[in-house]
């Protein structure tokens, strides 16, 4: 079966596991949550950090506390830091430190946003020390970056820049796979399995060989 660790697109297909990203926005506070779900059985849960405001973040808090131990949602996220859009860096980091210990509490693998802030991120692995896996998502950075990431041992999720770049492709080969993940994000068209073919290619494994080892890392994020 193919993975897919992050995506926006609520479309299903049976041969995919799909990762579906719901954001915990000022807006969610005045829904019905029984109804927040959708119909997804298979979520990732969280404040993106565009999301956080300072008024609200402490009920946005209380939302993911009540939803985080749902069977439905498969992991926290997507959480993080961007230095390109959304608050005061000082307050996404506040509320990432939050959802990496709600994270913690129900024994959950993590779903990184991270924009321009990876010596941030690594900072604050180095000094929560998370036992929850996290998993960088959209990964676009060059190898030496994922060389370095991975032997501080975060995943990487790769999608759409995959495809599109021989940096992404060098950064993929760079790194154990053990550590990889793949996903489509909000990507429009993009479907994994293009993900998978190219990733296929790059890594010079069989289709059958590549699904079932990216697959053995989704279960073991649990173990």
């Amino acid at each position: 079966m193919f993975l897919d660790i992050h995506t926006h697109s609520l479309s299903s297909d049976a041969n995919i596991k799909k990762v579906f990203n719901l954001d915990i926005k000022a807006s969610t506070l005045g829904e019905d949550l029984e109804h927040f779900f959708g119909g997804n059985e298979s979520v990732s849960v969280g404040i993106h950090p565009w999301s956080v405001t300072e008024e609200m973040f402490f009920e946005q808090i209380e939302i993911l506390e009540f939803l985080a131990a749902d069977s439905r949602v498969k992991a926290i996220g997507e959480i993080g830091l961007d230095k390109i859009k959304g608050p005061d860096l000082k307050l996404q980091e506040e509320v990432f430190l939050k959802q990496i210990r709600i994270a913690e509490s129900v024994r959950k693998p993590i779903i990184v946003h991270c924009v321009k802030s990876f010596n941030e991120l690594i900072a604050i692995k180095k000094l929560v020390r998370p036992k929850a896996p996290m998993i960088i998502h959209g990964f676009n950075r060059k190898a030496d970056l994922a060389i370095e990431l991975a032997a501080k041992g975060f995943f990487l999720s790769f999608g759409i820049a995959l495809i599109e770049s021989e940096l992404i492709k060098t950064a993929l080969k760079s790194i154990p796979i053990s550590q990889v993940f793949f996903e489509t994000d909000d990507e429009k068209g993009l479907t994994v399995e293009e993900v998978y073919k190219v990733a296929s290619v790059v890594l010079n494994i069989e289709m059958e060989e590549l699904k079932d080892k990216i697959y053995q890392n989704y279960l073991e994020l649990y173990l």
